[in-house]
């Protein structure tokens, strides 16, 4: 594993122990509900966050309502804690899975008002999300390359069933240069074998990887691991 992954994987071990009582805290549905609406009202949104992704994980394969419920919860935490982007990523989960209540159309109309689509759009720099499930997300940053152009940097994870005791199931890191116009791009320089491309397609916000799926395409990381996918940027 690259040295820059095992950090990765360890900070994200820490986490994963630092938050031990508060597991003991949300063991259920309610309690997260609970304990996040709590932090939520005394203006602690870093905790309230923490706690609907809890909730958000024992709800993901069940009722509907509760998993709306608990995105809705996600969307609001973030925009008042002055995260639109993320707010952005969480209704766009909401989206992807059909659920349209009240609550949610709500928010949509909250995120729209709070987010500055024209400048996250303006350029292809900045922070990019895809959704793995369990609250967990893969990352990829695009910066500016001294050299011209721009850099890509995907630090893809899978979930797993049991995030919060272990950790993400696998992580990667792949780095390289993308070649194109800032619309239609392609990875190079990445170390990656004869054969196996990634292209990147960004449109305003969002962002489709593709990736050529074949035998030692895929050594950038741990079993399961993939950087294709949609995207969502979140940060400039």
């Amino acid at each position: 594993m690259p040295i820059r992954s095992k950090r990765l994987y360890l900070s994200l071990l820490l986490a994963v122990a630092g938050s031990a009582q508060a597991t003991e805290d949300c063991a259920t549905v309610v309690q997260c509900n609970q304990r996040g609406t709590a932090a939520y009202q005394a203006g602690q949104y870093a905790p309230a966050i923490e706690a609907f992704e809890r909730q958000l994980r024992r709800v993901e394969q069940g009722d509907s309502a509760q998993l709306e419920l608990a995105l809705n919860n996600l969307i609001l935490a973030n925009l008042r804690a002055g995260d639109a982007g993320m707010a952005r990523a969480w209704l766009g989960v909401a989206l992807d899975r059909q659920l349209n209540g009240a609550s949610t159309r709500l928010h949509l109309g909250k995120v729209a008002e709070a987010l500055d689509y024209q400048a996250l759009a303006a350029s292809p720099q900045g922070r990019y999300l895809r959704y793995g499930g369990q609250a967990v997300w893969s990352e990829l940053q695009i910066s500016a390359d001294p050299q011209g152009g721009y850099r890509a940097r995907f630090s893809p994870l899978r979930a797993g069933a049991r995030v919060e005791e272990y950790g993400p199931a696998a992580i990667g890191k792949l780095d390289g240069r993308l070649h194109g116009d800032g619309a239609a791009m392609t990875l190079q320089d990445a170390q990656l074998g004869a054969g196996c491309a990634v292209q990147l397609l960004r449109e305003g916000i969002a962002l489709r990887v593709l990736e050529v799926f074949a035998e030692g395409c895929q050594d950038y990381g741990g079993m399961g691991i993939s950087v294709a996918g949609g995207y969502i940027k979140v940060s400039r």
